[in-house]
C-alpha cells in the first residue's frame, strides 16, 4: 500500500466513525424536537438554525481552510463537536432541555461544520491522484451513506427510544475518535503563498467570489445544487411529522425507513463511476434531476410505508450520484490555493439554501398539509432539470477540463 493510498484509508477511516454518529443524530435530533412540540415550524426551527451558519459563516470559513493546514482544522473541530453533543447530551440527562438549547447548540454544531466540510474536500485533492478523484469520491459517498443513512438512523432511534441521551453520547464519541484518525494522516497540507491580515483575507474572499462567478460549469452546478439543497430539506423539516401521522409509523419505523436512503445511497455509490463514464458529467447531471423530480412526486402520492420507502431509496441514488458528480468536477477544475474558498463559496450557495427549504416547508405543511412541501420539492427538482439541458453541456465541460489542465 503506498503513502497516498494509506493517508486516504485514514481519512475514509475517520469519515466512516464520524458519519455513524451524524447517522445517529439524524434520527435522534427530529424526534427529540418532535418530542418537545408538535408544531411543524417549531419542528422545521432546529432544522434553519442547524443549517444557518452556511449564509453566516460559509465564505469566511472557506478563506480560513486556504490559509491553514486542511488536516489540523479537521481534528481542532471535531474534538469542538464532540464538546458540544457532550453538552447536548448532559442536558437531556439531567432534564433540562428546551427547544432553545437545540436551537443554539445545533447552530454552534453547524458553525464548526463549515470550517470542516471545505477542509475535507480541499484536502481530498492531496491524497489521491487526480484521475481517482470520482472513485475516492464514491467511496466516501458509499461509506457515508451506510454509516450516515443506513446503520445510523435505526441504531439512533433504538438508542433514543432506550434513553434520550444515549444517541448524542455515541455521537460525541465518534467525533473523538474521528479526530484521532485525521491526526494519524501524516504530512502539511496548507497551501504556500496565503497572506495573514483582514485586508487580504477580504481580497481572498473576493478572489474566490470571482472565480466562481465567471467558471463556465461552477457558476450553473453551484446554485443548481442550492435549489436541490432547498427541496430537499422543504422535505427534511417535516419528515418526521409526515412519517408520524402519514404513514403512522413509530420511532423504530422512523428510524428504519431513513435507513432506505442510506441503501439508495449506497447504490447510488456503487453506480456512480459507470453512470458518469456511460453518459458523461452532464449526462449524469441530467439523470439525477430527473430521479429527484419522479422521487417527491412518488413521496407526495404513496401513503404506504412501502411505496414510501422506494420513493426514499430512488432520492439516496439520486443524491449520491449528484454528490460524486459535482465534487469531483469542482476538485478537478479548481486550483489547489483556491480549493478552500470555493468549497466554502460554493456551500454558501448549496447550502445556505437549507435553512430556507426548511421554512419553506415548514410553512407549506402548516398551511396545505404535509403533502404539500413534497410537490414543491418535486417542482423545483423539474425546474433544475430544465436549466441543466442547456447550461450544463459536454462541451461546456470539456473545455472547462482543458483549462484547468493547462493551468495546472
Amino acid at each position: 500500500m503506498s503513502a497516498l493510498d494509506r493517508r486516504f484509508t485514514r481519512l475514509l477511516g475517520a469519515a466512516g466513525v464520524s458519519n455513524l454518529g451524524d447517522g445517529v443524530a439524524q434520527a435522534a435530533m427530529p424526534l427529540l424536537v418532535a418530542s418537545l412540540t408538535r408544531d411543524p415550524v417549531l419542528v422545521a426551527g432546529a432544522t434553519i438554525a442547524g443549517q444557518g451558519p452556511w449564509l453566516v459563516f460559509a465564505l469566511l470559513s472557506g478563506a480560513l481552510v486556504d490559509r491553514l493546514d486542511r488536516r489540523r482544522t479537521m481534528v481542532v473541530v471535531d474534538l469542538v463537536r464532540a464538546a458540544i453533543m457532550t453538552v447536548l447530551a448532559l442536558a437531556i440527562f439531567a432534564g433540562r432541555i428546551e427547544i432553545w438549547l437545540i436551537y443554539l447548540l445545533a447552530f454552534a454544531l453547524t458553525t464548526a461544520e463549515t470550517l470542516f466540510d471545505p477542509a475535507s474536500e480541499a484536502i481530498l485533492p492531496q491524497l489521491v491522484e487526480r484521475d481517482t478523484l470520482a472513485a475516492a469520491n464514491a467511496r466516501l459517498q458509499g461509506l457515508t451513506w451506510v454509516a450516515n443513512s443506513f446503520v445510523g438512523p435505526p441504531l439512533g432511534a433504538i438508542l433514543f427510544a432506550a434513553a434520550a441521551s444515549l444517541p448524542f453520547v455515541l455521537d460525541a464519541a465518534t467525533f473523538a475518535i474521528a479526530a484521532a484518525l485525521v491526526a494519524w494522516i501524516p504530512g502539511r497540507y496548507r497551501p504556500a503563498g496565503r497572506g495573514s491580515g483582514p485586508e487580504s483575507l477580504r481580497a481572498e474572499i473576493a478572489e474566490g467570489l470571482r472565480f466562481l462567478a465567471g467558471h463556465p460549469i461552477l457558476r450553473w452546478t453551484t446554485p443548481m445544487a442550492g435549489v436541490t439543497n432547498l427541496a430537499a430539506f422543504a422535505i427534511i423539516a417535516i419528515f418526521v411529522l409526515y412519517v408520524q401521522d402519514v404513514l403512522r409509523l413509530d420511532e423504530i419505523g422512523y428510524g428504519l425507513l431513513i435507513s432506505a436512503l442510506g441503501v439508495g445511497g449506497l447504490a447510488g455509490a456503487i453506480v456512480a463511476g459507470r453512470v458518469i463514464a456511460a453518459l458523461g458529467p452532464a449526462g449524469a447531471i441530467r439523470l439525477t434531476l430527473l430521479l429527484g423530480f419522479f422521487s417527491g412526486l412518488a413521496l407526495a402520492l404513496v401513503t404506504h410505508p412501502a411505496g414510501a420507502a422506494l420513493a426514499i431509496l430512488s432520492f439516496g441514488v439520486q443524491t449520491t450520484i449528484w454528490n460524486v458528480t459535482v465534487i469531483s468536477l469542482r476538485q478537478e477544475l479548481v486550483p489547489d490555493a483556491l480549493r478552500g474558498r470555493i468549497a466554502g463559496s460554493s456551500r454558501l450557495v448549496t447550502w445556505g439554501t437549507q435553512p430556507i427549504g426548511a421554512l419553506a416547508g415548514g410553512v407549506l405543511a402548516g398551511a396545505f398539509g404535509l403533502q404539500a412541501p413534497l410537490l414543491f420539492s418535486a417542482a423545483l427538482f423539474g425546474l433544475n432539470f430544465l436549466v441543466a439541458v442547456g447550461t450544463v453541456t459536454p462541451r461546456r465541460i470539456a473545455e472547462a477540463r482543458r483549462t484547468a489542465s493547462a493551468a495546472a
